[in-house]
């Protein structure tokens, strides 16, 4: 396997996460390597505007990279993942280490490996008649429980009154707070939470979209997503069960550039 090969494969398991990521290919960066051109800078970004973004910026970028491209889900050890770092360290201040034979198989190996987990998750969910029975009997349980009622599309949800009439639409911006739980809806997952969160409306999944219009500001609400509205046949985060509903318990903060109507 040749330097440009390695470079190539190596560019095609970063380039998934930097298209989640929202990373634009460079352009005329010069080299010739599509591989390389996909993860270098841009000569057109100004320095001083890469230094305006905070540190944490930096690292929740590099934990997207990380989730993307499947990182995690690889099965390294400590040691390995360190050396991995180190790698990355060392090209950064201009120290590449070579590829020698065995790196470059070490190369094609994680490629493959990585190839087959993207390829696991782009796998559709399929529902089985007993499948759907089972969600049909779960979100009725799940009715009584919390109050529910069902929308045309499948979300659960309970909206309880905010403090204004103002309710979020496609183009606001809003701050929430979400804690997320399992289907159970008492398993936590703190990777699906946040505290205090801005982010923009069309950044949210399609039934979180649906039900943060059901709120105004200073309410609070619990959404129960069948799969459909959630992740759906997507990439699934580690640690979440695939197909699974989803719990998600809300509190609408503030909306940005909203309309101010009931």
């Amino acid at each position: 396997m040749t330097t440009s090969t390695t470079r190539v494969t190596w560019g095609l398991m970063l380039a998934p996460a930097l298209a989640a990521a929202g990373a634009q290919p460079a352009q005329n960066i010069g080299s010739g390597d599509p591989a390389v051109a996909a993860v270098e800078p841009t000569s057109s970004l100004p320095a001083a505007a890469a230094q305006a973004f905070p540190l944490s910026a930096y690292s929740a970028f590099g934990s997207s990279l990380a989730q993307s491209g499947h990182f995690a889900q690889l099965g390294w050890s400590e040691a390995q993942y360190n050396a991995f770092l180190d790698g990355i360290r060392a090209a950064f201040q201009g120290k590449v280490y070579p590829m020698d034979a065995v790196s470059q198989q070490l190369a094609a190996e994680m490629a493959r490996r990585i190839g087959e987990i993207a390829g696991r998750e782009k796998q559709p969910v399929v529902w089985t008649a007993n499948q759907k029975g089972q969600l049909e009997k779960y979100f009725k349980e799940m009715q009584k429980r919390l109050g529910l009622q069902i929308s045309r599309s499948g979300l659960g949800y309970n909206v309880q009154p905010g403090q204004n009439g103002v309710r979020p639409r496609t183009g606001d911006m809003i701050v929430l707070t979400c804690h997320a739980t399992a289907a159970d809806g008492t398993t936590p997952l703190p990777q699906l939470s946040c505290e205090r969160l801005p982010v923009k409306m069309e950044g949210m999944m399609p039934g979180l979209m649906e039900g943060l219009q059901m709120m105004t500001i200073g309410s609070e609400a619990v959404f129960v997503l069948p799969p459909s509205l959630s992740f759906g046949d997507a990439p699934w985060p580690e640690g979440v069960e695939r197909g699974s509903p989803l719990v998600y318990w809300i509190t609408l903060h503030d909306v940005t550039g909203a309309r101010t109507q009931p």
